[in-house]
């Protein structure tokens, strides 16, 4: 079927398929999730253990070990790191790309199922599948009361009860946790002396609540058709039964109860966490989304639940009525910035519209036929909306960049087909037969043009990275737009040109003739347009000198832009960081530092932040002291005001959350923090602004350094080495270390049990371990039903009594002799207590010791530049012997990430071997290349034509690393990183669009097609059809590649939230486009005819019977020949085109 004439005879079908696109397209808008980036689907798995009380050492033996052994046989496991703290376990687990969570979840489960012992009082290990979309909090809340004496870790219980659910119902929640609290617990609060002088051991007092502690079931019997079940209940509800407890009998069988030796109190466990905001005590809620959710939705329904929680008679104001005004409130709101970004890329892609639809009037001088080709505009958008809805992809900031590239492009097609149409008018044509003829004659033209532009993205799709997902959004959103812009210049354009357009060049008076052709511009154009066309016309003499000035030419303009290219690639990084209005903090204090000493750090830091949250406005903040960026060291000119500040204090370090008043002045909230933690003697601290992309707590541009070894002091000594030489080249602040203590050990008792005298006693090490235990944390005997739910029913010594470490060897112990009597011995008398060092924190990375540094480059230096010098300072401590050589230091995090896409786009080149050619041969770029050139030979019919086109690919790409390196002048921190990579790959596939309307108009020309009343007139010699085809194909090239670039220029000169995503990309696709164009207007048409004059020499040389050419560029036969006045290359095209003139026009 005809398409072509089929649409316009059939404008009715043409209007309702157009009004249908668009319909659904508002649909899909409205559907569609919408978030900052697309989501990345990294497989992630992680298990915690925990094992309260426990060393690090003690973790990594009995428990990381045994799991780490089962899980090295995960299948498709890429990498395992583990981390062993005080009281927990911390196993990640990447999988490769491509591996179903669900399969891996399911494997990890059955393989810990294997683990063949875990010690007493382990908890079950907890599996969580985690990926980088949702595992960063999309909101961060804080409860906080008016009355500043209450404390709100009382307020724990009610809110995990109550509050927490009232947030997870909310739709696209997955899950939130609370910080600062503490759970209730029932403690028998044990006097060590009362206790043994009533001859009553520890294990003792436990093991009479354990065994009255108990709810059993007895099983089931039969009652005639029914089994009815018996249980034994006893477990403990309240606190009256428990004090009641008989632990033993006196010497006159008098009952010994736990309220005769203990106190049994319900009360708060350790505090292990405290939090404060803005000088208050709070309580911190991480609220987390589901995948693939409106996160602009989500935060609208947490909004709407805290200000229902928050109204009077909600549940916040319920609570023991409202006697302590408790409420919450957001402080980090992700939809703020996600808004901005989004925003800013739809106004853009609003203004790159108009810019393009202005464009298109200055060329065209209508209004008719500049409407007919802007609608192209928004039903390619809405529909790419539509097919953006049903693959199942979400509106980001990446994919509405795609789709802003595509305004440019998706008008192409139409301005083509509507230019040929027009100039049919001119040549008197009917309406009808001009949008026939006018779209016919460029089909073939306008196919393979959209199909190189969506094939190149072919390979792109096929990368399995991080950022390769990244690309599929902007692959989809320009390979939809283009798709379906190819279908509105074939029926839309068509038939609103048939229906529309007239020759408007007719019936003018004076005024409108001047303002048609701009008051003489567009003569002048024209004028320059012929010359040009003349002056190649010249160039291409089949005389030999003729010859030589285009093979130099070619040659010249070739070779300088293939060396300029090389002169100017930048070192690349791996993805931008964005500007999100979040900055936090950790700061790492002393090994051995108490919570309390640590609340006090913590409160000397917030003393130092506090001037600049009093600040009114940046002025006032401005003004509080001069402040130094720490990685550039020059003075920041204006400071902001902070809004938000926060920090939650645990064992060993503070962690801290800010937020700018100024959303739009966010960075400088880093360097405010980093001064205030330079004032803390002692601690070692940093801060960053939070990435939109991945977990990594640094940036996306950070190195991670990992150090690993089997021997544990030669791994301390070589990581101080390199520690040293990292915060002499990088900022001190900008390293940071896991553990962050390796080298500092914290200090440590250890009791050394004598078991020969131990068992004399009747007891054992395990007995010992709990009354050591019970003496410091607890030991705990089991649950206690409290209000339905369980808590933790612990006996410990009574905290009224202190008890310094020191005082810890004379504590009495009841003991048995081996005669029977009772006898009263301290605890130094049955253990050895030896000072010790402990390690604060154990990472494990693959089963070994490690040591991971994290570099965080300053914002100028791209993360290639980072690496290389990393890799130097490296090999430079092993040249003097300061590194030991069994040691390890691999790369890894983002600069493997970069290392492995950037082999996957390029290639990876060590010489001239067969690695280097089959990594470059395969690299997703070389692919698209090959791709390209096939697809146009299968369209062209020829092998030699499409190398002429590919010709103006290394022409773009100088374009391209020009229009960086201006970007880079307006704003220094625009790196090479992968997003910007991408770019080069987009104009393999439009920049190969203007080269192949030259050679196919020429072709066109050669065989007589497209040109008076008719399709077949007049054939023209090859030298005449070049200069024609670039005098006819000249304005539309330049129309096509005004409206692209100006529809992108606002994308890489806006600035605002997001616009780093797509401003390198941006600045390679224009400066491309604008450099190919210029460039492939000479070189191309001089290079075809090279070519044809190529054809020429071998026909005369393989065959008597071809024409040979005669001066002038005018081609006879042999005077022994017969045939007839055609040119060489017409007459080679005679027999070997006629099949595929019938088919494609192009061939």
């Amino acid at each position: 079927m005809d398409i072509i004439r089929f649409s316009i005879e059939n404008p009715v079908k043409v209007a309702v398929g157009v009004i249908l696109i668009v319909l659904f397209g508002v649909i899909a808008l409205n559907t569609v999730p919408i978030q900052l980036t697309p989501d990345v689907d990294r497989p992630v798995v992680t298990v915690r253990t925990e094992w309260p009380g426990r060393s690090p050492e003690e973790i990594e033996k009995s428990i990381l070990i045994e799991q780490e052994e089962k899980l090295k046989t995960v299948q498709g496991l890429w990498k395992m790191v583990s981390t062993a703290d005080l009281g927990r376990a911390n196993i990640t687990l990447e999988f490769n790309v491509g591996v179903e969570m669900m399969r891996a979840l399911q494997e990890v489960a059955n393989t810990l199922d294997e683990v063949p012992y875990y010690p007493e009082d382990v908890d079950r290990p907890v599996i969580r599948a985690a990926d980088t979309a949702s595992d960063d909090a999309v909101a961060y809340c804080l409860l906080q009361a008016d009355d500043p004496e209450f404390e709100m870790a009382e307020f724990y219980d009610h809110a995990d009860r109550y509050l927490k659910p009232a947030l997870e119902r909310i739709p696209g929640v997955a899950e939130l946790t609370i910080h600062g609290g503490r759970e209730h617990q029932v403690q028998v609060q044990f006097d060590p002396a009362t206790l043994a002088q009533r001859g009553i051991s520890v294990t003792q007092l436990r093991a009479a609540l354990q065994s009255d502690n108990v709810n059993e079931s007895a099983g089931d019997l039969a009652d005639g058709r029914q089994d009815v079940r018996f249980r034994v209940l006893g477990q403990f509800d309240s606190l009256d039964p428990l004090r009641r407890t008989i632990i033993t009998y006196d010497a006159h069988g008098v009952p010994i109860r736990v309220e005769d030796v203990a106190d049994v109190d319900l009360t708060l466990e350790k505090k292990v966490y405290f939090n404060q905001c803005k000088g208050r005590t709070s309580m911190s809620i991480f609220i987390k989304r589901e995948t693939g959710t409106n996160v602009l939705e989500v935060m609208k329904g947490v909004r709407r639940q805290i200000d229902e929680l928050n109204a009077p008679g909600g549940l916040l104001k319920s609570y023991k009525n409202d006697r302590y005004g408790i409420n919450l409130r957001l402080i980090v709101d992700d939809t703020y910035y996600i808004n901005r970004a989004v925003g800013l890329v739809r106004e853009n892609l609003l203004l790159g519209g108009c810019l393009a639809v202005l464009i298109l009037l200055l060329f065209l001088r209508s209004p008719r036929p500049t409407l007919i080709i802007a609608v192209a505009i928004p039903i390619s958008v809405m529909g790419t909306f539509v097919v953006m809805a049903l693959t199942g992809r979400n509106l980001n900031v990446i994919s509405l960049a795609g789709l802003s590239f595509a305004v440019g492009m998706v008008v192409d097609n139409a301005i083509v087909v509507l230019e040929n149409i027009d100039r049919h008018l001119a040549m008197g044509e009917k309406a009808f037969e001009a949008a026939y003829r006018g779209a016919k004659e460029v089909w073939g033209a306008i196919l393979s043009s959209t199909l190189t532009t969506i094939a190149v993205f072919a390979p792109v799709l096929t990368i399995q990275e991080e950022s390769g997902q990244l690309f599929y959004d902007i692959a989809l959103a320009i390979c939809a737009a283009v798709a379906l812009s190819l279908i509105v210049s074939i029926t839309v354009v068509p038939t609103a040109g048939s229906k529309f357009l007239r020759d408007h060049r007719k019936h003018r008076g004076p005024i409108r003739r001047a303002a048609g052709s701009l008051f003489g511009l567009v003569p002048l154009s024209s004028w320059c347009c012929d010359a040009f066309s003349r002056l190649i016309y010249l160039i291409c003499h089949p005389n030999l000198a003729g010859v030589w000035l285009r093979l130099v030419l070619v040659s010249l303009i070739t070779v300088a832009a293939l060396g300029l290219s090389w002169m100017l690639v930048p070192p690349a990084s791996y993805l931008p960081d964005g500007n999100k209005n979040h900055t936090f903090g950790q700061m790492f204090t002393p090994p051995g530092y108490s919570l309390s000493q640590n609340t006090l750090v913590a409160e000397r830091l917030e003393a130092a932040v506090r001037p600049y949250w009093e600040a009114k406005d940046s002025r006032e903040a401005t003004a509080i002291a001069p402040l130094i960026d720490s990685q550039t060291n020059k003075p920041i000119e204006v400071v902001p005001a902070i809004d938000e500040f926060f920090f939650v204090v645990s064992r060993g370090r503070v962690f801290m959350i800010t937020t700018s008043k100024d959303p739009e002045n966010v960075k400088p909230v880093k360097a405010i923090l980093d001064q205030a933690m330079k004032r803390i003697p002692g601690c070692r601290g940093y801060a960053s602004q939070r990435s939109i992309f991945g977990r990594n707590a640094g940036g996306s541009n950070t190195v991670e350094v990992e150090v690993v070894g089997n021997d544990m002091q030669q791994l301390v000594d070589s990581s101080s080495q390199l520690q040293q030489a990292l915060m002499a080249e990088f900022s001190g602040i900008a390293v940071r270390n896991d553990p962050m203590t390796f080298n500092e050990a914290g200090p440590e008792q250890q009791l050394i049990v004598d078991q020969v005298r131990a068992k004399e006693l009747g007891l054992n090490v395990g007995d010992m371990a709990i009354t050591a235990r019970a003496m410091v944390d607890g030991a705990k005997v089991g649950d206690f039903n409290f209000d339905g739910d369980n808590i933790d029913l612990v006996i410990v010594r009574d905290p009224n009594s202190p008890l310094t470490p020191h005082e810890m060897a004379a504590l009495p112990l009841a003991v048995t002799e081996e005669d029977g009597r009772h006898a009263i011995v301290p605890l130094g008398d049955l253990v050895q207590f030896v000072d010790a060092d402990a390690s604060q924190s154990i990472r494990r990375v693959e089963q070994r010791r490690a040591v991971t540094f994290t570099v965080n480059p300053p914002a100028e230096m791209a993360l290639e530049q980072a690496q290389a010098r990393i890799e130097e300072l490296v090999a430079g401590l092993r040249q003097q012997g300061l590194m030991a050589s069994e040691v390890e230091v691999n790369m890894s995090g983002n600069a493997d990430k970069l290392t492995q896409v950037r082999t996957a786009l390029l290639g990876h080149w060590t010489g001239w071997n067969w690695e280097s050619v089959t990594s470059v041969g395969l690299s997703r770029l070389f692919l698209a290349l090959v791709i390209t050139y096939l697809l146009m030979a299968a369209l062209f019919e020829s092998f030699l034509y499409p190398f002429v086109i590919m010709f103006s690919v290394p022409l773009a790409a100088v374009g391209g690393f020009v229009g960086l390196r201006l970007v880079r002048i307006l704003e220094p921190a625009q790196q090479l990183d992968t997003l910007t990579m991408l770019g080069f790959v987009i104009l393999i596939g439009v920049v190969v669009n203007n080269a192949i309307l030259i050679v196919h108009q020429a072709l066109n020309f050669m065989r007589g097609i497209g040109e008076g009343e008719h399709d077949i007139c007049e054939k023209l010699p090859p030298r005449e059809a070049i200069r024609q085809s670039v005098k006819t194909r000249i304005r539309p090239i330049f129309m096509t590649t005004a409206t692209s670039v100006f529809g992108m220029l606002p994308l890489v000169l806006a600035p605002g939230a997001g616009s780093e995503l797509y401003r390198g990309l941006g600045a390679v696709v224009v400066g491309g486009l604008v450099c190919s164009t210029i460039f492939t207007l000479l070189v191309v048409p001089l290079l075809f005819s090279l070519v044809l004059d190529c054809q020429a020499g071998l026909g005369r040389l393989f065959s008597s019977r071809l024409p040979a050419l005669v001066p002038g560029g005018q081609l006879a036969l042999p005077e022994n020949g017969n045939g007839s006045a055609d040119t060489l290359v017409a007459a080679n095209f005679q027999e070997s085109e006629k099949k595929s003139a019938k088919t494609s026009r192009v061939g």
